[in-house]
Parts: C-alpha cells; structure tokens; sequence
C-alpha cells in the first residue's frame, strides 16, 4: 500500500517544478516587445543604416494605422513581423 506524501513535501515538489518552469520561460524570454532603432539594423545584419532603419518604421507605422506605442522611435515586434509578412521587400530597378 503506497501512503501520499506529507503535505510539505507535495508543496515542495511543486514549487521546484514552478520555479524550474519560470526560469525556463524567463531565459526565452530576452526578447522585448518592442524594437527600436538598433534592434532593427541587427534584425537586418547591419545590412542597413540609421536612415533606412527609420524609414522602415515609418512605414510599418504607416501600415499598422500609427501604430500602437505612438513613438517615433519604437515599433511593436508584432507589427514589424505583420509589415514583413504582407509587404515586398525585394527593390525594383526603374528603367
């Protein structure tokens, strides 16, 4: 016959596992909401400058109604990645 456990240890079972999940999540987790400036030409590999990286977040404000942060110098990660999704970035040559 299998007796539980005492109360304490089932609480401590418990919060070893919470503790191990939250750290996980916290190491995955370095990543902001936001993206500014610097973030944008590293998202790029620095194949970019400051005056095309400003460019590209007028243009997904532009896209998304504004913006939701209202700032010149942020942009929403998720507004970047819908702007990306839905818009060709590929430049044609004029003739």
């Amino acid at each position: 016959m299998e007796f539980a456990k005492p109360r304490s240890a089932q609480q401590d079972d418990y919060m070893r596992a919470y503790m191990d999940g939250y750290n996980a999540a916290k190491k995955e987790a370095k990543e902001t909401p936001y993206i500014d400036r610097k973030a944008l030409i590293e998202r790029y590999d620095g194949k970019i400058g400051d005056a095309k990286a400003y460019e590209i977040m007028r243009a997904v404000r532009h896209f998304c109604n504004g913006g939701k942060l209202n700032h010149d110098g942020l942009i929403l990660r998720s507004e970047l990645e819908y702007w990306e999704q839905e818009v060709d970035k590929q430049y044609k040559a004029r003739l």
